[in-house]
């Protein structure tokens, strides 16, 4: 994987390339990005970099054996480690999924989502851990050196995800690796990583793109016209991953009728009128209990979205809360509900949510306080 194969802003591959050209690689570094951003093909791309014979200034040259290694991810100087189902019984590590994952990252060109990796590996109601036996495995090959190329490289994705009594034993290791050793760590959770991780670690940041800047990539890969592609920018949140996958028809989220359902529920608890049923209340809460713990945090995390787009129309900033037709006429009818006398309740609520969820949670008892603690907060503005 080339850097000119993948979408990541140019200030960003500059500062890599910049960093092997002047023979100043840190042995530790931490690619912070948000979902929706290549950081994954971006670590890919620079090891590649590094183990080219053939670099040049710009990008590694594709052809030597190093390369056509790395674009089987073949390579027997890279190694991956990723969360995946735990499994004390059988000493599940990451080399157990690494065909699926291969096959993924291939298909995919580095560009998906950790509920795409748990759903090509069957895992989607459960959360993926980096475990004991993965710590133990890449302990054990950090003692080896290198085969081919001048670095042995290994690639932590969702280090956030290590279990904490394990990420202490790799501390020493991160902190004064063996010989030619370089340590790629990428998060999306900059907040959930270990202090002393990071403090170990050089940070590499991955910005969203611009609104300007994810529209020329729609144009390229879509072949779609300025004006769409800049709205289709705007209706990703400035995410590479989402304005890519969606096609150039404009369509709502499948978790839209979810979130209406979920004010109107959290609204009737406090305001009830005899039409409430709370059997469909109940069945609510039944079915959010049946998805997966991944999915009922990207269904939170998308109502936080759309209740900031509610507080941005609110106060006259339309053109940072373009959303689909279906979501915007039903927001001009909900906005007087979100402002300012509540918007930090209501965000600080929903994220509480989210981190009890990652703790395993209750759901049922959870999404039943949730609506009603919503419920308290949503009152129309005078």
């Amino acid at each position: 994987m080339k850097f000119s194969e993948i979408h990541v802003p140019k200030e960003v591959k500059q500062g890599l390339i910049h960093s092997v050209q002047s023979h100043r690689i840190s042995h530790t570094q931490l690619f912070y990005g948000q979902e929706g951003t290549q950081s994954l093909a971006l670590a890919i791309a620079y090891a590649q970099y590094i183990s080219c014979s053939n670099r040049t200034e710009e990008d590694s040259c594709g052809t030597c054996a190093s390369c056509r290694q790395f674009g089987q991810l073949a390579h027997p100087d890279l190694h991956f480690f990723f969360p995946h189902p735990a499994s004390e019984k059988d000493k599940i590590s990451s080399a157990n999924y690494y065909d699926e994952w291969r096959n993924l990252l291939i298909e995919s060109k580095g560009l998906f989502t950790l509920n795409d990796w748990y759903a090509r590996i069957g895992m989607e109601n459960k959360q993926g851990i980096i475990n004991k036996y993965d710590i133990e495995l890449l302990l054990e090959k950090n003692m080896l050196k290198p085969f081919e190329s001048e670095y042995k490289i290994f690639i932590i994705w969702m280090a956030d995800k290590i279990q904490p009594q394990m990420a202490h034993k790799l501390l020493k290791n991160l902190e004064e690796p063996d010989g030619k050793t370089l340590f790629i760590l990428i998060t999306e959770n900059y907040e959930q990583m270990l202090g002393t991780i990071i403090s170990r670690s050089q940070m590499v940041k991955i910005r969203n793109f611009s609104r300007e800047e994810l529209a020329g990539i729609i144009e390229n890969e879509q072949h779609c016209d300025r004006e769409t592609a800049l709205r289709r920018a705007a209706l990703a949140d400035h995410k590479l991953i989402q304005a890519l996958s969606a096609d150039c028809q404009e369509q709502s989220s499948p978790l839209f009728p979810l979130f209406q359902e979920m004010m109107r529920y959290a609204y009737l608890l406090y305001f009830p009128n005899k039409n409430f049923q709370f059997g469909e209340l109940l069945k609510w809460i039944e079915q959010m209990d049946k998805a997966g713990r991944e999915q009922q945090k990207q269904f939170l995390q998308y109502s936080l979205a759309l209740i900031r787009k509610c507080m941005l129309k609110n106060i006259r900033l339309d053109e940072m809360a373009v959303s689909v037709p279906e979501e915007e006429a039903w927001m001009e009818k909900f906005m007087p509900f979100i402002h300012t006398g509540n918007i930090t309740q209501l965000y600080t609520v929903i994220n509480e949510s989210i981190r009890h969820i990652e703790s395993n949670a209750n759901t049922k008892i959870l999404l039943m306080d949730l609506l009603l603690t919503l419920g308290k907060y949503m009152k129309r503005k005078n």
